[in-house]
């Protein structure tokens, strides 16, 4: 699996060491290999991030909460495994997003079932975003792997600042789930432009008398800023 540790967090600037994980050409390399996997074996769809129970968390939620017509993207779609099953709970308006062109090649040969999920190749760092309007972003992974990049203090910022273009104001969300960062360090980071509304309940742990838990999904709906 592709986890993000904590050995990788630099305690003295609280930003993330550099990684692999936060350069397009380890990912690139990475869905190449996938979709020539998924070409010999269709039942081997590739790493499903952050593994197959926090994923269906996230759809579960969105089930439950979300009209299956509203438009939804999901930001560094990678393998677009999310968006299949959304698509087979009836999703309608999906949207996949990816920097990587070789990802967007595995996802859309993965769903093409489902036809009617359209695949961009964008890097939301280095582009325009404002035209990109959906009433839900997911982000699972996306954040922490900019947050490895040797330019993620910049990156991140600009980052969060290319989300809330993205979502629809006053009714929009955003939702992000992290290995790397904690519900509280997540909800400060973000103040500037979105609001906590929601947290969703996750596997937790103890170890030195601390207790937190293996992945932090948080629901935020977009402050009307002008910042």
């Amino acid at each position: 699996h592709y986890y993000i540790t904590n050995n990788l967090r630099n305690y003295s600037t609280m930003e993330l060491n550099d990684s692999h994980l936060g350069k397009k050409d380890y990912w690139d390399n990475i869905y190449v290999t996938e979709l020539d996997n998924y070409k010999n074996n269709q039942d081997d769809v590739g790493e499903i991030w952050f593994g197959e129970r926090t994923e269906q968390k996230i759809v579960d939620w969105l089930v439950d909460n979300v009209d299956s017509d509203c438009s939804l993207a999901d930001v560094g779609t990678g393998n677009g495994h999310l968006l299949s099953l959304l698509a087979e709970e009836g999703f309608s308006n999906l949207t996949g997003i990816d920097y990587s062109a070789s990802s967007i090649k595995l996802a859309a040969e993965i769903n093409s079932d489902h036809p009617h999920i359209k695949f961009i190749c964008l890097d939301v760092i280095n582009s325009t975003t404002s035209h990109l309007r959906h009433d839900v972003c997911v982000d699972k992974g996306t954040y922490d792997a900019i947050s490895l990049a040797n330019t993620s203090a910049a990156d991140r910022i600009t980052y969060k600042q290319r989300i809330h273009s993205m979502v629809t104001p006053e009714t929009g969300m955003f939702v992000l789930a992290s290995v790397n960062w904690t519900v509280e360090e997540l909800s400060e980071f973000y103040s500037d432009y979105f609001t906590l509304d929601h947290v969703l309940p996750c596997k937790k742990f103890t170890f030195g008398g601390i207790t937190g838990q293996d992945v932090s999904i948080v629901i935020f709906k977009p402050k009307q800023t002008e910042l």
